[in-house]
């Protein structure tokens, strides 16, 4: 949870260089994803921030924001759901349950859809350098440990502990023990 503006000028570096970019501002046309992310951000500080009105009107500003670059890009990630490192690859279809809990350094496509099963209760928790390929949903009460590959198009229903391998299929299971996400960065 981002609470001073140093863990938000934090939060926006790490996003800015998990996304590969290089400028230190968006452009004015083009850089939705990364203007999305910004947006996210200042939302999530501002909502964690419980004093005076001056935050309450910037987190009403920035929440009417992120809604609408939500319905823009056809993203919806619920603030204070992902830590530093949110590289979001492509818009279109992707929804993180806010009862979600997600590490350092996020790596995902589009059509992924991560929440909960029957139990509104229990979301999924994922660990630090996760790749999450195109399609992928991950339901329920499942733990995804560090350093994890999901291939593109699985179903993950069930926790998978051991770091550093790659799981893949309907429903989930490892496909290679040796290798785990191909763009991990040290946390």
């Amino acid at each position: 949870m981002i609470k001073t503006k140093e863990e938000l000028k934090y939060f926006l570096e790490e996003d800015r260089k998990e996304l590969g970019v290089k400028r230190k501002y968006p452009r004015i046309f083009g850089d939705e994803i990364w203007k999305y992310e910004i947006i996210l951000r200042h939302r999530e500080y501002h909502q964690n921030q419980n004093t005076g009105v001056y935050h309450k009107i910037m987190k009403n500003i920035f929440s009417l924001l992120h809604h609408k670059m939500s319905v823009k890009l056809g993203i919806q990630i619920s603030p204070n759901v992902c830590d530093a490192g949110l590289h979001i690859n492509h818009y279109g279809l992707l929804i993180v349950s806010e009862k979600a809990k997600i590490g350092k350094n996020f790596n995902v496509h589009q059509g992924v859809n991560i929440g909960v099963n029957i139990d509104p209760d229990k979301a999924p928790v994922i660990g630090n350098n996760v790749f999450v390929g195109p399609g992928v949903k991950i339901y329920g009460d499942v733990v995804i440990a560090d350093n994890i590959a999901i291939a593109a198009g699985s179903v993950v229903t069930k926790s998978f502990l051991e770091p550093n391998i790659t799981i893949g299929g309907v429903p989930a299971r490892i496909l290679n023990k040796n290798k785990g996400n191909p763009f991990t960065q040290e946390v």
